[in-house]
């Protein structure tokens, strides 16, 4: 093969070879659910699988910290969404992994996951909105148990007031 014979017109505003997709068109080929907020919190993205997870389709810009509908401790008590991992690692920075906790749908029906928030920054480390990653917990052994308290292992807040974070600075 001649490669004498390639006409390469690297300035053609019509070519695509340096395509970047969007961050929403980059998320949706993701099969985990996921979603974004702005920096107080505020859905601005959510792909097909977290819909799935959290059995509805929350209005952009009026759901707040997290899609779901209701949130659970480990233990089965109530999660306020304001005190949600997403809701801590934008209020105070800090990094909230290895945390179960349970959701329910409008249909009532419950559903363990663990989730990942991440906090964006802009260039000078402020930060901008947040990114979580839910993953499904669909092994029995790790699931929540919603209805009974889990023996030894704290609660999200109960390890917040205790100062012995799951969230790491």
């Amino acid at each position: 093969m001649n490669t004498d014979d390639f006409i390469y017109d690297f300035d053609a505003p019509d070519s695509d070879w340096n395509f970047e997709p969007s961050r929403a068109d980059l998320f949706r080929q993701i099969d985990a659910p996921l979603y974004t907020t702005d920096a107080d919190g505020w859905l601005t993205f959510y792909n097909d699988a977290a819909a799935q997870l959290w059995g509805f389709r929350p209005v952009l810009g009026k759901a707040r910290w997290c899609g779901s509908w209701r949130l659970f401790e480990s233990d089965g008590t109530a999660l306020p969404h304001d005190l949600s991992p997403m809701a801590m690692t934008l209020r105070e920075g800090r990094l909230c992994r290895g945390l179960q906790i349970g959701l329910e749908r409008p249909d009532g029906s419950r559903m363990a996951f663990m989730p990942y928030p991440t906090a964006l920054r802009d260039d000078r480390g402020a930060v901008i909105g947040g990114c979580n990653i839910l993953l499904k917990v669909e092994r029995a052994s790790l699931r929540v148990a919603f209805r009974n308290p889990l023996q030894g292992r704290p609660t999200l807040r109960a390890a917040q007031r205790a100062d012995m974070h799951r969230c790491s600075a």
